[in-house]
């Protein structure tokens, strides 16, 4: 017999925009109407960006992406399912403390170009 997941599925989105070269930092809290963050992955406006670019992340104050984690391994395309591409966790959401440092090492992009990321957080709201 199967289990069924009754739990809410939501997503919360973190966006910045980043220069070439820039280190981005985001300080920020997880939304106080969900329970658990069940995983995160990234969209870029400019996939040029990919190569070079590195992210950081914690959340609860717990390191859940260490330094220098390449960006495209969390990068979602338009041809793969978010649970494929999600990099799953189990935090707790409540308002929790999320800290994002985004490095933009693109050898890609023109001096002046800049790019928004989206970070998204996909959360669970417990029935």
């Amino acid at each position: 017999m199967e289990v069924q997941d009754n739990n809410i599925k939501k997503l919360q989105v973190v966006k910045f925009e980043v220069k070439k070269g820039q280190t981005f930092e985001f300080n920020g809290n997880t939304k106080t109407e969900h329970d658990r963050i069940k995983g995160m992955f990234l969209r870029l406006s400019n996939p040029k960006a990919l190569p070079g670019s590195t992210l950081r992340a914690w959340l609860d104050d717990t390191e859940i992406i260490p330094d220098d984690t390449e960006v495209a391994l969390l990068h979602h395309s338009d041809d793969m399912s978010i649970t494929d591409v999600a990099f799953p966790v189990d935090e707790k959401a409540k308002n929790s403390p999320i800290r994002i440092i985004y490095k933009d090492n693109s050898e890609n992009l023109a001096v002046d170009d800049s790019y928004h990321v989206r970070v998204y957080l996909l959360a669970e709201v417990t029935k």
